[in-house]
């Protein structure tokens, strides 16, 4: 089982540096929506294998909770997912602190959360201290970064450049398909690399590769790669995706392995080392 995230609030008064009850049940319930959140973002079908847990608390002051990962069907290894959540929320809020740019897997929702989470600490609160363990570093949350903080995730959630176009490509999951109140054909397609699902408008020739398709590919989130007219808001923030074109990339279990491209002969039972001095000796041919 991975380590335990530690967190800790503390508020913001003449006697007492307890937070009231509005603050600490929306601090933590901000929290729990951002780890929930990412893990969506990572995760290929957006399916949940976490089930978040309150396994400790500290009455000393300040107060401390201790959540602990646990699997949300019996037997199932959330370890590596767990780790990976963790990892990327410990970066993304370490670099709002400091830049206004949308971190790794941090979706709208995500924002929204990470931007309360920042401001009540502006506002009622006096900090907020996350311990992620596993060798990560700590989040220290004051009303001093904090302010920063809210003010970078507002930049990148409402930026100030000009919408524009180009024609590009996006690589991503299959999340679903459907028509708009146009009568348009739409997919859904998740990227790898935020988790933000992008709406694409399947134009003819788009349209009739995906009706070639099953159903199955959809349930399956089959991977895809869809060419065409990329609109943006603004720098690196899609809108939408005009599709000219829909690529129906193979399923992981059909990728070659390591054991289906490495040759066991491949240096003719030579060292490497001799193997190599013959090629520098121009020795093949």
């Amino acid at each position: 089982m991975t380590a335990s995230i530690r967190f800790t609030i503390s508020g913001h008064g003449a006697e007492t540096d307890a937070p009231t009850v509005e603050d600490l049940v929306a601090q933590i319930g901000d929290w729990f929506s951002i780890l929930r959140g990412v893990e969506e973002a990572v995760a290929e079908n957006s399916a949940h294998e976490i089930e978040w847990r309150v396994t400790g608390a500290s009455k000393s002051s300040p107060l401390a909770f201790e959540l602990t990962a646990f699997p949300r069907r019996h037997g199932m290894n959330i370890e590596h997912r767990a780790r990976e959540v963790k990892e990327h929320v410990a970066a993304g809020l370490s670099l709002l602190r400091s830049k206004a740019e949308r971190p790794s897997y941090f979706t709208e929702p995500v924002l929204e959360r990470a931007g309360k989470l920042f401001e009540r600490v502006t506002n009622g609160l006096n900090l907020t201290k996350i311990e992620f363990g596993d060798h990560l570093p700590e989040i220290e949350i004051t009303p001093a970064n904090a302010r920063i903080a809210a003010k970078n995730i507002t930049s990148v959630r409402k930026p100030k450049e000009k919408p524009y176009r180009e024609i590009g490509s996006i690589e991503g999951t299959l999340q679903r398909v459907e028509r708009d109140g146009y009568g348009r054909p739409l997919l859904y397609v998740k990227p790898r690399l935020d988790g933000e699902i992008i709406k694409c408008v399947a134009r003819d020739s788009a349209r009739s590769e995906v009706e070639r398709h099953e159903i199955s590919d959809v349930w399956k989130n089959r991977r895809v790669r869809v060419f065409g007219s990329i609109y943006y808001r603004a720098l690196g923030d899609i809108a939408q995706l005009d599709a000219d074109a829909v690529h129906f990339l193979r399923a992981k279990e059909e990728l070659p392995r390591a054991s289906d491209i490495v040759d066991i002969n491949f240096t003719g039972g030579l060292k490497s080392e001799e193997h190599l001095e013959r090629l520098r000796n121009g020795e093949f041919s």
